[in-house]
């Protein structure tokens, strides 16, 4: 079962889904936002931000040590 959350910006609402472990999928949740931003993976102890709608084909945008900056990195670079 996946579970969600909204992470608000000042750019709109986010839709964060976990995948599976270690694997979220980004999206917009309205409110200003639409399409699919992309994945926040963790790999180790390190969260990396991959933009594009498909996982297979996702350019890394960034790595932070903490889901919200690796969530700022990704929501700073756009949607795909």
């Amino acid at each position: 079962m996946n579970s969600q959350a909204v992470y608000r910006t000042e750019a709109g609402d986010w839709r964060i889904e976990k995948q599976s472990d270690g694997l979220y999928r980004v999206t917009g949740a309205g409110h200003g936002t639409k399409g699919n931003a992309g994945f926040i993976e963790q790999v180790g102890g390190v969260w990396v931000a991959l933009a594009g709608a498909r996982l297979d084909h996702c350019v890394e945008v960034g790595q932070s040590v903490t889901f919200d900056r690796a969530a700022a990195l990704l929501l700073k670079h756009g949607p795909a």
